[in-house]
């Protein structure tokens, strides 16, 4: 009977190492895995700025609290970003937006969510989701609009303009005039 008991305690003995053993087999294969995942194409950058220049002249300064940069799509997620546009090197506005992307490729940007501008002869746009096309320096949105000038307001659905809002179209506008002058 002693034998009859010690080949049952060899046969379990056996049995919990072929348990063991394949357990820790497999959290190796399980390690293995995890080392041979590619590698991402999205990098995160704080403070990040982008300098445009053309002809050695400041032409766009983009900065945002955070970029998640997309090698593959070649674009930018960006948040809370602000678009400083210039002429002939002198600061003409700012672009502001909780939310944005540009395009690595072209400099196209789009501010998404809540947008103002704010120009230097203190003029002031309200919208959402502005588009930004670098090649032709136009600003541009389909949403409702409201802008600012001194005691005058125009609203509207839809613009495109230059950056500094010297050369607007506003699509469906009204206007508010002040009487006093």
């Amino acid at each position: 009977m002693k034998d009859g008991k010690l080949k049952k305690y060899k046969y379990v003995l056996i049995l919990f190492s072929f348990t063991v053993m394949l357990s820790f087999s497999s959290c190796l294969e399980e390690d293995a895995a995890i080392e041979e995942t590619p590698p991402t194409t999205e990098q995160t950058i704080e403070n990040f700025v982008i300098t445009e220049t053309q002809g050695g002249k400041i032409k766009t300064i983009l900065e945002a609290e955070s970029a998640i940069i997309d090698d593959e799509q070649k674009k930018a997620y960006l948040t809370l970003p602000k678009v400083k546009f210039y002429e002939n090197g002198k600061y003409t506005s700012i672009l502001i937006s909780e939310s944005g992307e540009i395009d690595l490729n072209t400099n196209n940007i789009k501010a998404l969510g809540k947008c103002t501008v704010d120009t230097v002869r203190n003029e002031y746009l309200q919208t959402r989701d502005v588009s930004y096309d670098s090649k032709k320096k136009i600003i541009s949105s389909d949403s409702d609009i409201k802008i600012t000038r001194g005691e005058d307001v125009v609203y509207g659905r839809g613009f495109e303009s230059d950056t500094d809002l010297n050369n607007i179209i506003i699509k469906k506008q009204r206007a508010i005039i002040d009487s006093k002058n």
